[in-house]
């Protein structure tokens, strides 16, 4: 999307009542030893707004994105997310961010000793109290909408395919519905025909 559009998308979706910014990140810098990798990196990012970066591998892409989920540290800057800096946040608020972001990693990151089933409940599991029936039903709903078939969710990450790793990773992010989903190579594994 050129700037032009991505402007009159903003207006558009301003219009609509959807306009506010749910992610605000203002001129974050990251390096590792010598080596700059994100040098005063500044982005909005509206509700309903569809983002994604094509880069070099190598270029900061992944950096960028465990930074804003605070897992990569950054020499300066300010990251919000709803509205809230993540850095002053207290633990309350903290977790009712992170009950809002739905992470899909590089590689999956799947707990090997947890099955399908239960790698996508374990959201469920941290942020909620549900009966155990509910969470099987949800996890199973979760499944099917990635386009995995329904005898996946017994197995383990070992007795899967790449392209299935990337689907059940995918399924674990959005178990709680979140409002911000982050991809990292999301396509990445699967077969031509699904990444399109």
């Amino acid at each position: 999307m050129n700037l032009r559009n991505r402007k009159r998308a903003g207006a558009l979706a301003d219009e609509a009542g959807e306009g506010d910014i749910v992610l605000s990140a203002h001129d974050i810098s990251v390096s590792f030893a010598d080596k700059l990798i994100l040098d005063r990196l500044s982005l909005d990012i509206r509700r309903g707004e569809i983002l994604g970066f094509v880069g070099a591998s190598g270029a900061g892409k992944s950096v960028l994105l465990r930074t804003i989920l605070g897992l990569t540290r950054k020499q300066s800057g300010t990251i919000k997310l709803f509205g809230v800096d993540v850095e002053k946040a207290d633990d309350a608020e903290r977790l009712r961010i992170d009950m809002r972001l739905g992470v899909l990693f590089q590689h999956g990151a799947l707990f090997s000793a947890l099955t399908v089933q239960e790698n996508v409940q374990v959201p469920m599991r941290e942020y909620l109290d549900l009966p155990r029936k509910l969470m099987d039903e949800l996890a199973m709903l979760k499944i099917e909408l990635v386009g995995l078939p329904p005898d996946a969710a017994q197995k383990f990450p070992s007795e899967l395919s790449g392209g299935m790793i990337k689907r059940a990773a995918l399924a674990r992010a959005l178990a709680l519905d979140p409002d911000i989903v982050f991809l990292d190579e999301p396509t990445s594994g699967l077969d031509p025909i699904s990444a399109a």
